[in-house]
């Protein structure tokens, strides 16, 4: 399908992009929407002429926001790994409790209220992933981010290099299996699956003294 041509830019100020409704319409507006027709349908429904339809506003509305269909992609990819992946490990880099304590929180963040949300939208970016070079390359980017956040709690406890890297692969096949399984195979509490893996994870931590 072709699209219609951006109109140009200028340099003269503007009012905010408006819906049929009353509230602005802003970058995030467009992403989201795009985002919940990636997880309804894939990433072939998000068409521009759909998200003005589901937003309540016009094409021109679209292109004062992004020059093109691929810009906005560009944009979803970026929202999910800041979202999803560098703001956890902001949050949990600036909070005052220990690697072990930061390790229970990341292996519970399946069973958290929000997270089947947050689950859909990870499967269907890595769904994406699998059709497209660039999406795969964000997803290969957001893994290596985790796996590395995940080697450095092991290292804080006093494991070795390879020790940490292989115990972080653990960690990080537990947390997205259990985000996957725990919904047909929740059997098990929250609050015994994260005991027992945090449990066995930090087996034989080092001696510091």
């Amino acid at each position: 399908m072709i699209e219609s041509t951006p109109p140009t830019r200028t340099k003269q100020t503007r009012a905010p992009t408006r819906r049929h409704k009353d509230s602005p319409l802003t970058e995030a507006d467009w992403v989201e929407a795009a985002t919940d027709i990636l997880v309804r349908e894939n990433v072939r429904g998000i068409r521009i002429d759909a998200l003005c339809q589901k937003l309540g506003v016009t094409k021109g509305s679209f292109y004062w926001h992004f020059k093109t269909r691929a810009e906005l992609l560009r944009a979803m990819l970026r929202n999910w790994q800041r979202r999803m992946t560098l703001n956890v490990i902001h949050n949990l880099s600036r909070s005052d409790v220990s690697s072990a304590e930061k390790l229970r929180s990341l292996i519970s963040l399946p069973r958290r209220p929000k997270s089947p949300a947050f689950a859909q939208i990870e499967q269907s970016i890595r769904d994406w992933g699998r059709r497209d070079q660039g999406a795969n390359e964000t997803v290969s980017e957001v893994d290596l981010i985790r796996m590395e956040y995940f080697s450095q709690l092991f290292r804080d406890q006093g494991f070795d290099e390879t020790t940490a890297r292989r115990r972080a692969y653990l960690a990080y096949t537990i947390m997205m299996g259990d985000s996957i399984l725990h919904r047909t195979l929740g059997s098990v509490s929250s609050e015994e699956m994260v005991e027992e893996a945090v449990g066995i994870l930090l087996t034989g931590i080092p001696d510091k003294g």
